[in-house]
């Protein structure tokens, strides 16, 4: 099975855009010249948004920014539904699922409002293909079947069915629930058949022809993927068809038919070339060198291995320019609305200057009985010159602000992410150096190393993002009564098998009962990077304790993290808690190291829920970092142990 693709494998499930939706893009693009700002405009921005959002999202952003700000300026609820849906998938399609989310939670509470039954199951299953996407399956089969409970609701689209079913269907398949995984796929399949989607139906046989390639029934898998390929064909959607071509092209190779095999791979290879889909011309890539290595015509298969991981790096870094484009696009957009609200206040200040002159002119034409109300109003005056003032120093140093994060932003990008992705590289010429030599053992190493650099860069683009989303002020404080014996399981079961790979016992205690007025997210998010530093400065053989208790003297809670490391000097904790103060001369080698970012987002979140972060270490000692958040008014029983994972 070694040829096949990964996306083959990973049985993505989003419906493609029909044909027609793309052809008609030039006709909406020469249409939104000579629209007003009015609700058609709203339609046509959306119409634009969703046939781009799949093929180029950073082509489709600004159509859909722009449909988002006049929508609501209009007071257009359906077409900010549907704006806030489309621009929650750019942004899903440019990795930026935080800001996805977001946009997807609005578009549900939207629909709710509105009891627009197509509305909420789209934000389900757009809600749930983000967090399938970002590994949390959980919670995507969550959203998916709170999609189900209302998709027989009227008003709920065919294509937001199949949207939902294929996508469920996939993430079945994904975790194992092969009869779940068959019933969904079959119910879109049998669906997109009943009212004539032919490339519907090709993409749901496809998906069944791949999960019997999964199996080794690689004669069903044939038969499927080729009929599959005919309905592609015959619907003329060149994207699906050049899917179906690697598909099947896979399926021959590995029945060692290299001859059909090498003639779809090309015909796939043509095709993507001349829609300009990348990820197709590299799995054809990856066919044509599987071929060659069958023939042992290994030079053929070396240029054809050269080729794709050429195409491979750039495509990465066309992702990691796509998401950066992304986020300064949300930059950009808000700059725009602070000069937009520069140029009304200065329109408002020449307006009151105006008016100033004509308060004159009666004044003068009064005499004197006018000039006791032309002080008056000129006093007014000067009051309200003063106040408009001082907002406009204070959008001006915003607007600073703002620049100056995304320049820190960027940086920390730049530096911090070349680590990991070195990381990968080294990983692809170790995978290609051990094929050569046929050193199995070697091979078995490499999916830890390939695991912990993919942690690695997952707990690094969570920091950054969550960031980034304090820099731009964002953050959305939204407390409420957080059980904190779960917020510590939580956190230990995310780690536990970290833990259990390095030996070190992790321990929880806390008062069964016992509750913070708290944001979960902001609470989880400190307490993980808490944990991650822990674990990664506790020895092999140690222990790690999480603890929550009640302040004698106050009204708040405390949360500790303890760990038996290598601990800190008084210098090192000085300048965690102060890092403004004297940054050159902090003491080299200091034992926390990172991107920069955890430690600072720690305090953010906890500063922003009212509480505080102290330190306590001493080389040698292990450290205990403890941080405190607003009580719950309720009851606290006598404290509960747990031992979640042992050395």
């Amino acid at each position: 099975m070694r040829w096949i693709p990964l996306w083959l494998l990973l049985l993505g499930s989003v419906l493609p855009a029909r044909a027609q939706d793309t052809l008609a893009l030039p006709g909406l693009r020469q249409r939104l010249r000579v629209l007003p700002a009015d609700t058609s405009r709203v339609r046509t921005l959306n119409q634009l948004c969703y046939g781009l959002h799949d093929v180029a999202p950073t082509r489709a952003l600004p159509y859909g920014e722009e449909a988002v700000t006049l929508a609501r300026r209009l007071h257009d609820q359906p077409g900010l539904l549907y704006s806030l849906l489309y621009l929650g998938s750019c942004y899903a399609n440019l990795s930026d699922g935080p800001h996805a989310l977001q946009l997807q939670q609005q578009a549900l509470t939207l629909a709710q409002q509105l009891h627009h039954a197509d509305g909420i199951v789209r934000s389900y299953a757009g809600m749930g293909g983000i967090h399938h996407e970002r590994g949390d399956t959980t919670s995507a089969l969550r959203n998916y079947r709170l999609g189900l409970e209302h998709l027989r609701e009227p008003g709920v689209s065919v294509r937001t069915q199949l949207m939902l079913l294929g996508n469920l269907g996939g993430l079945s398949f994904y975790m194992g629930h092969t009869a779940d995984g068959l019933l969904y796929t079959r119910r879109a399949m049998q669906l997109a058949h009943q009212h004539g989607d032919l490339s519907g139906e090709s993409v749901y046989v496809g998906h069944l022809g791949t999960y019997y390639l999964r199996q080794e029934r690689l004669d069903v898998a044939e038969g499927l993927l080729r009929k599959a390929l005919t309905l592609a064909e015959t619907a003329r959607n060149q994207r699906v068809e050049a899917s179906q071509l690697t598909m099947l092209a896979t399926v021959l190779l590995l029945r060692e038919q290299t001859d059909e095999a090498e003639e779809l791979a090309r015909r796939a290879l043509a095709l993507a070339r001349r829609i300009s889909f990348p990820e197709r011309v590299l799995d054809a890539y990856d066919i044509m060198a599987g071929v060659n290595e069958v023939r042992q015509d290994y030079e053929q298969a070396y240029g054809w291995r050269q080729l794709y991981v050429a195409l491979n790096d750039t495509l990465n870094s066309q992702a990691r320019l796509n998401t950066l484009s992304a986020l300064q696009t949300r930059y950009e957009t808000r700059a725009k609305e602070n000069q937009i609200r520069l140029l009304t206040q200065r329109g408002q200040l020449q307006q009151l200057r105006n008016r100033v002159l004509w308060a004159v002119v009666a004044t003068l034409l009064l005499g004197l009985a006018g000039v006791g109300a032309l002080t008056w109003k000129l006093r007014r005056s000067r009051q309200a010159l003063a106040r408009h003032h001082a907002a406009l120093e204070q959008a001006n140093a915003d607007t600073r602000r703002l620049a100056a994060s995304k320049d820190r932003l960027y940086s920390i990008v730049a530096h911090d992410l070349r680590g990991p992705v070195t990381s990968f590289v080294g990983v692809t010429e170790l995978i290609d150096f051990y094929l050569r030599t046929g050193d199995e053992e070697g091979l078995r190493r490499l999916p830890t190393q390939v695991r912990q650099s993919a942690q690695h860069l997952n707990g690094l683009l969570d920091n950054l993002l969550n960031w980034a989303v304090t820099q731009t002020g964002e953050l959305a404080y939204e407390p409420a009564v957080l059980p904190l014996d779960e917020l510590l399981l939580q956190a230990t079961e995310l780690h536990q098998s970290a833990a259990e790979a390095r030996q070190i016992t992790l321990s929880t205690t806390a008062p069964e009962g016992l509750a913070a007025w708290a944001d979960a997210h902001m609470s989880g998010t400190v307490l993980r990077n808490l944990l991650g530093n822990a674990l990664r400065f506790t020895p092999r053989g140690g222990s790690i304790h999480l603890s929550a208790v009640r302040a004698p003297t106050t009204d708040e809670v405390l949360v500790q993290v303890t760990d038996t490391g290598s601990g800190m000097s008084p210098e090192q904790v000085q300048a965690l808690l102060h890092p403004e103060q004297e940054p050159a001369r902090r003491p080299n080698g200091h034992a926390r190291s990172g991107t920069g970012l955890g430690w600072p987002l720690c305090q953010a979140f906890v500063q922003r829920q009212g509480g505080r972060l102290q330190i306590s270490s001493r080389p040698g000692l292990g450290t205990t970092v403890t941080f405190s958040l607003p009580l719950a008014k309720q009851p606290a029983p006598a404290p509960v142990q747990h031992i979640v994972t042992s050395a």
